[in-house]
C-alpha cells in the first residue's frame, strides 16, 4: 500500500480560535465536524501549546485453564478522558468551569472600580456537562462530542513573574444515553474538506446521449 501524506492530521485551532466548549446537559449537540454550535456552548478561549488529548483506554486480563494455557481474555474496564490546559484565567467560562458557576460572583465595572470577581474555592464536585473539542488541519476538521462528562482534576500552576497562570484539567467522559450515537462515551466527527468534484461527475442531462449539448 502506497504512503499517502494526505492522510496525515496535524492539529491546530480553528481559524476563530475556539477549541474547547461546554454547555448544560440537554443542549443540542452537533452532528458533524463543521456544524455551528448551539449558543449555550461557552468558548474557553486559548489552550496550551500541547493542544488536547482524547484518550480512550482499555484494560483486560486473561483467564487460564487447567494446564496453564490461556482460556479467554476479558475486558475489565473502558475509560475515556480528555486532557488540556486553559490559558485564559480571567475568561468567565473558564472560571465557571474550574470552580462551579454557583461559586462565582461578579460585579460590573463602575466609573471608579474595575470589574470585580469573587471565587469561592469549595470541595463541591463540578457538574456533569456536555463538552465539545475542535481542531483543524488545512481544510480538514475534527470535532469531538462528549454528551456526558465532568471535569475531574484541576491543577493550577504558580502565580509567578516568569510565566502566565495556567490550569491543567482532565475531563472524564461517561457512557452516553443516545442509541443513535451507540451510547458512545465520545463521538468523533471528521470532515476531510474535499467535496466530490462536480466537474467530473456525469451530467444527468447528457447521460446515455453523448451527442446532446450541455
Amino acid at each position: 500500500m502506497a504512503v499517502n501524506i494526505n492522510n496525515a492530521f496535524v492539529g491546530a485551532p480553528p481559524i476563530d480560535g475556539g477549541v474547547y466548549f461546554n454547555a448544560p446537559l440537554g443542549t443540542k449537540l452537533p452532528t458533524s465536524a463543521t456544524e455551528k454550535l448551539d449558543e449555550a456552548f461557552k468558548d474557553h478561549g486559548a489552550v496550551g501549546e500541547d493542544g488536547f488529548n482524547v484518550n480512550p483506554a482499555r484494560e483486560s486480563s486473561t483467564e487460564k485453564m487447567f494446564g496453564g494455557e490461556d482460556w479467554v481474555d476479558l475486558q475489565t474496564s473502558y475509560t475515556e478522558t480528555v486532557t488540556l490546559t486553559f490559558l485564559e484565567e480571567d475568561n468567565e467560562a473558564v472560571i465557571d468551569s474550574l470552580f462551579g458557576a454557583d461559586n462565582v460572583e461578579t460585579k460590573k465595572a463602575t466609573n471608579s472600580e474595575g470589574k470585580q470577581t469573587t471565587i469561592y474555592h469549595t470541595s463541591e464536585r463540578l457538574p456533569i456537562q456536555s463538552h465539545v473539542l475542535k481542531a483543524v488541519y488545512g481544510e480538514k476538521a475534527k470535532t469531538y462530542v462528549i454528551e456526558r462528562g465532568r471535569i475531574t482534576t484541576v491543577e493550577k500552576t504558580a502565580d509567578v513573574h516568569s510565566a502566565s497562570t495556567k490550569y491543567n484539567v482532565t475531563i472524564t467522559a461517561f457512557k452516553g444515553t443516545d442509541p443513535e450515537r451507540n451510547y458512545a462515551y465520545v463521538t468523533e466527527y471528521r470532515d476531510d474538506g474535499t467535496p466530490a468534484d462536480a466537474e467530473n461527475s456525469e451530467d444527468p442531462g447528457t447521460a446515455g446521449n453523448p451527442g446532446a449539448e450541455a
